[in-house]
């Protein structure tokens, strides 16, 4: 039997809409848009776009969890957890988030998954980002599908935006949300997660 893990994104995957856009939208001073086009071209790191992006709010933690409310999640998501590590699959959420919103946003749901995400070390939003395994991962997303498959395990990569893009490229299985940058690159789509749950379960055992 297959040894499968779970490589899954959060903003805009498991949760309906991406949480960082209307954060920058809100609080950050500047163009923050240009350091996304300059990922896409391959000009800079998921690690750099990051760190550049969220230097650039001027807010303080409290005030962005107050601005957002309750984040609505993608449906089926929980029961999809649920099933999932039932079958022994084992579940982390790989994010290019605020590790705070991406807890809190767990904490509303009582969902407990582990998380692999850079953490914000102060006021001034500077970032510390996962350590990586392999030196030359173009970036944590990347690294973790590496990790896991040095263990033999076969990746299962869920996503849906330009900071899915390297991790999904070395995945052994990839699924993008439907109309997603992510589903431009890669055929299998989900909506939800009880379609997704369907189409695990065709996967060879």
């Amino acid at each position: 039997m297959l040894d499968y893990i779970i490589l899954c994104d959060f903003d805009g995957t498991i949760t309906l809409e991406d949480t960082v856009v209307p954060i920058l939208e809100q609080f950050a001073v500047g163009d923050w848009e240009i350091y996304d086009t300059l990922l896409s071209a391959g000009q800079i790191d998921l690690h750099e776009c990051m760190q550049k992006q969220f230097e650039m709010i001027q807010t303080d933690i409290p005030s962005i969890v107050l601005s957002l409310g309750k984040i609505p999640i993608r449906a089926g998501f929980k029961e999809f957890v649920t099933f999932c590590l039932s079958q022994q699959i084992d579940f982390v959420i790989v994010s290019a988030g605020l590790d705070f919103i991406i807890n809190s946003v767990l904490s509303q749901n009582n969902i407990n998954l582990p998380v692999v995400a850079a953490k914000v070390k102060d006021e001034k939003f500077q970032l510390e980002f996962p350590l990586l395994n392999y030196p030359d991962s173009i970036d944590f997303k990347l690294d973790q599908v590496k990790y896991y498959q040095a263990q033999k395990k076969k990746v299962i990569f869920i996503g849906d935006g330009n900071s899915d893009l390297q991790g999904a490229k070395q995945a052994d299985f990839v699924f993008a949300v439907k109309n997603s940058f992510l589903n431009s690159r890669f055929e299998k789509s989900f909506t939800s997660f009880v379609d997704l749950k369907q189409s695990l379960m065709k996967l060879p055992i």
